[in-house]
């Protein structure tokens, strides 16, 4: 396949391909890049470690952890290597097979040797707009059911590989093997990453997997006042024209600034949580952020302590009333014409 590339309408100029001399080369792309592994463009991002130890099991290239809690398993290897028929086949099976029934503390500990940080940790270096409660128990549930998506990256896929493949992915179980055959183009200083992936889910599939609707995510609150008060959230936050995306486990409550939308909280089955790191991080002047701050730190059942220092203070349903929600949008609402204004 020929890959052409031009720059500001110039001429065309063919782009050479990456050949790979080591499966090292590959396996240290996707480790520094693992949005090139993360399928969908509404899921945060994934975190990685690289060669982890298995005992009895050997090293796998990669291990991680998307922001929906799937546990990937990764095995790069190269056309030219035999292993990429049968063998790699049974090495990803093997790791998986270690992993099953895992407990969460010991995986993490995992992290911890090879990355030096907690999953915790990792994911909160990528955003503070994710839920590391929600994460930590699907990924517990993953190991004990077993459920895992095996990942083989390839720089050729050879015809015996793909039947494989395929032939594993048609069946529904908790196990979802997949070959990403991996191009990388080279013109200059532009690199250009083209990725074909073999033995995919159907797109409703994916669709099923990631984002739920608004209602479904409220309906997954654990009692009657929780799913109120998250409804009245949702209509209190949409009545001053802001927008409320439903995510895997939760929702994001956002609002334009400038032309460019961005999250001002998150809501929880359980518990809403206020993003001030985030805030602070995208622009939000510091005496806006620190005037919110206090403002929400008066509302009964806010815990004070957690909202003047935490990073992500989330406060329970169960702990608060209509009255309180509705402070909360108010403050939030002042906090967004406040950013506005910064930025006008």
């Amino acid at each position: 396949m020929a890959i052409l590339i031009r720059t500001d309408g110039k001429k065309w100029n063919s782009a050479q391909k990456l050949e790979f001399k080591e499966e090292s080369h590959l396996q240290r792309i996707l480790h520094e890049s693992p949005d090139l592994i993360v399928t969908r463009e509404d899921e945060l991002p994934a975190v990685f470690m690289r060669e982890a130890a298995l005992p009895g099991s050997g090293y796998t290239d990669l291990v991680g952890i998307d922001s929906l809690g799937n546990i990937l398993i990764v095995e790069t290897k190269l056309a030219k290597n035999q292993e990429i028929r049968r063998k790699v086949i049974g090495q990803v099976l093997e790791y998986a097979a270690f992993l099953w029934r895992m407990p969460y503390e010991e995986f993490d500990e995992l992290f911890k040797s090879r990355e030096g940080k907690s999953i915790a940790e990792l994911f909160l270096e990528k955003s503070d707009s994710i839920s590391i409660e929600d994460i930590t128990r699907t990924v517990a549930e993953n190991l004990e059911q077993g459920r895992f998506k095996l990942l083989i990256a390839v720089d050729e896929i050879n015809p015996e590989l793909e039947k494989i493949i395929a032939y594993v992915s048609s069946f529904r179980s908790g196990l979802l093997l997949e070959a990403l055959e991996v191009n990388i183009y080279q013109q200059g200083g532009t690199e250009v990453f083209v990725p074909q992936r073999h033995g995919q889910v159907s797109p409703e599939a994916e669709r099923t997997q990631s984002s739920l609707t608004i209602d479904e995510v409220i309906a997954s609150a654990p009692d009657d006042h929780s799913r109120h008060l998250y409804k009245l959230l949702v209509d209190e936050w949409e009545k001053l024209g802001h927008v409320v995306q439903p995510r895997r486990a939760g929702a994001s409550f956002q609002a334009d600034i400038g032309d460019q939308p961005q999250p001002i909280f998150w809501a929880f089955p359980r518990y809403v949580q206020a993003l001030m790191k985030a805030l602070d991080r995208r622009g939000v002047p510091p005496d806006v952020l620190a005037g919110y701050r206090s403002s929400l730190a008066s509302l009964s059942g806010f815990d004070p302590r957690r909202i003047m220092s935490d990073a992500r203070p989330a406060t329970d349903f169960s702990r608060i009333s209509e009255v309180e929600i509705r402070g909360f949008v108010m403050e939030s609402d002042k906090l967004v014409q406040a950013w506005r204004k910064a930025v006008a």
